[in-house]
C-alpha cells in the first residue's frame, strides 16, 4: 500500500486508539490506529511512499529526551530470503552386496 499521510510528527506523543497515519491499499484507504502510547522518535517513511507489509515505518520512544538520538537513524536493508541449499547427492554404499 501507500502511506498517504502522517497524523503525527517527530517528537509528538500518541495514546492507544490514536490514528497516526493513513494508508491506501488497492481496495480502501484505512486509518492506522496504535495500540499503545509513545512518542515518535523518527518517521522512517515519507508521505506518498509505497510500503510493504513488515516494513518499519517509524521509531517509537518512551521518553521525549530520546528523540534526538534517532535523528540520523537509518533502517539497514534486509537481505532477500534465499532458497535453502540443495541436499548433497546420496553417497554410494560400500558395504557387501
Amino acid at each position: 500500500g501507500r502511506l498517504t499521510s502522517w497524523k503525527v510528527a517527530a517528537g509528538g506523543s500518541f495514546s492507544a486508539g490514536d490514528v497516526i497515519a493513513e494508508l491506501e491499499t488497492d481496495k480502501a484507504t484505512v486509518d492506522f490506529e496504535v495500540q499503545d502510547e509513545g512518542i515518535v522518535g523518527k518517521l522512517l517513511i515519507s508521505e506518498g511512499a509505497e510500503v510493504s507489509v513488515g516494513t518499519p515505518i517509524m521509531v517509537v520512544v518512551e521518553d521525549a529526551a530520546d528523540v534526538g538520538a534517532f535523528e540520523n537513524f537509518v533502517v539497514e536493508s534486509q537481505p532477500e530470503p534465499q532458497a535453502p541449499a540443495a541436499p548433497p547427492p546420496p553417497t554410494p554404499s560400500t558395504g557387501p552386496a
